[in-house]
């Protein structure tokens, strides 16, 4: 005679006291729903792919701490892995903010100070273009972008200062940043 097959929580508490086959049946049943949670929360499947892989190892650790009483336990797990999303993107959006900003600072600023006179010509030069290709920028990506890295202010800033949405300033200045790159591709 077959047993029953255990719930979701059951499963949980178990992997909470160390049974890795308890946690093996739990990754079949909740890994294919939270990978689609967390690919359209990145809308990128490696990254969707590592938040898994790291919220599954989160969970195993934190297992025991689960409360049937407080809980269903797929909406326990969904918690635990929309903060590493978030945590994700926090970070994903930092790195696309150094990497934009030290793109724009490197073509806007050009050479370091110690450069010799050919370079410094060159630096001058590409300011030139820089400053052409951000001429060609609709007015309102063109202001956005020289406030985030010309004057160095935060999207939060920015947003408040001008009455925006937060979302629009974001994506005008990631579809301006996008723009330049293509001018200056193609001015190079």
């Amino acid at each position: 005679m077959s047993q029953p097959e255990l719930s979701d929580e059951d499963l949980l508490q178990r992997a909470g006291r160390g049974d890795s086959r308890a946690f093996d049946q739990l990754y079949d049943r909740m890994a294919p729903r939270l990978f689609g949670l967390l690919r359209q929360m990145l809308h990128d499947e490696r990254e969707a792919e590592d938040v898994l892989q790291d919220g599954f190892v989160l969970l195993w650790e934190r297992a025991s701490t689960f409360d049937a009483e407080r809980s269903k336990a797929f909406t326990w797990a969904v918690m635990l892995f929309r903060h590493k999303a978030i945590d994700r993107m926090r970070m994903l959006g930092r790195r696309n903010r150094l990497v934009d900003s030290a793109l724009l600072e490197q073509t806007t600023l050009g050479a370091p100070a110690q450069a010799g006179a050919d370079e410094d010509v060159q630096a001058r030069e590409r300011g030139v273009v820089v400053h052409a290709a951000l001429s060609e920028l609709p007015t309102e990506q063109r202001q956005l972008i020289e406030f985030a890295f010309l004057k160095g202010l935060t999207h939060h800033v920015i947003a408040e200062s001008l009455g925006l949405p937060l979302g629009t300033v974001k994506t005008n200045i990631r579809r301006g940043l996008m723009r330049l790159r293509d001018l200056l591709k193609g001015g190079a």
